[in-house]
């Protein structure tokens, strides 16, 4: 981020926006470990978010979020769980969209360029950013998640992506009407609406959804999931498509919202 230009968020001295993860033991045999984020005082374990910040020029325009997670499982009973496509297709993306947008016109709306830590643990990452986001909440008009878009879907038409909960609001019409390549979840069945980075802030209001080349790719969780099994010119054509969809939005009076119903409504609340 600052090698291209973009600065700490506001608020921030750096980069990186540190957190603390607690480990809780599964309470019977059959059940797993829970995680828990917390500020990183005393901490033994952390977890980091990586944060850049492009000023806009309108202070009152709102703010634009571009993420993705950064993290992935680590080494498992002594394999390299290297997770090329999940989620380091996305990191590429958004640091290559941080990039492009940067070396542009300024845009009347600031962007936050976000890559997660610890989405792999349960959302963890963004849970944290959206209880501890260096900007109002209510300043954020939309977040664009980017998730496992080094593959292409074969049950999608050629060179689409999908966007979870693409009817819930009308933000991803609007961003397919200016050229970006997506198209709505054909999966509903799988929620993946709810188990992407996207949920912690749409749980706040904000507008928010994620793209996936492939959500249901073989090789999630699993060691094939490298960079030789990539799809780059699908890849590099996805995240072209989207450059002057939110070159757009960032310098647009447009602010999308939910259509009736589509709010998700947090637990608590149910």
């Amino acid at each position: 981020f600052q090698e291209y230009g973009l600065k700490p968020a506001p608020g921030m001295t750096g980069y990186l926006q540190t957190a603390g993860v607690i480990r809780h033991e599964p309470v019977a045999p059959s059940r797993r470990a829970r995680w828990e984020v917390v500020g990183p005082e005393g901490a033994e374990r952390i977890t980091t978010n990586a944060i850049g910040w492009l000023q806009g020029s309108d202070p009152s325009a709102g703010v634009i979020m571009i993420t993705a997670h950064l993290d992935h499982l680590g080494v498992r009973n002594g394999v390299i769980m290297h997770g090329a496509n999940d989620d380091a297709s996305g990191v590429a993306a958004v640091l290559e969209l941080a990039r492009t947008l940067a070396g542009g016109e300024q845009p009347k709306r600031s962007i936050l360029f976000v890559c997660y830590g610890s989405e792999e643990l349960g959302l963890l990452g963004s849970l944290y950013f959206a209880r501890n986001s260096p900007v109002p909440i209510s300043d954020i008009v939309a977040n664009l998640e980017i998730e496992m878009i080094g593959q292409q879907d074969p049950n999608m038409p050629a060179g689409i992506m999908m966007m979870t909960g693409f009817e819930r609001s009308n933000f991803g019409p609007a961003l397919k009407e200016r050229g970006a390549l997506i198209a709505p979840d054909i999966y509903p069945d799988q929620r993946f609406f709810e188990r992407s980075d996207n949920y912690q802030l749409a749980l706040q209001g904000v507008i928010a959804h994620t793209i996936s080349g492939w959500a249901t790719i073989p090789s999630y969780h699993t060691a094939d999931d490298t960079i030789e099994n990539l799809d780059i010119p699908f890849m590099t054509r996805a995240i072209q498509s989207l450059v002057e969809p939110i070159r757009w939005l960032a310098s647009s009076d447009f602010k999308p919202d939910w259509v009736e119903g589509g709010r998700p409504v947090p637990p608590e609340a149910q």
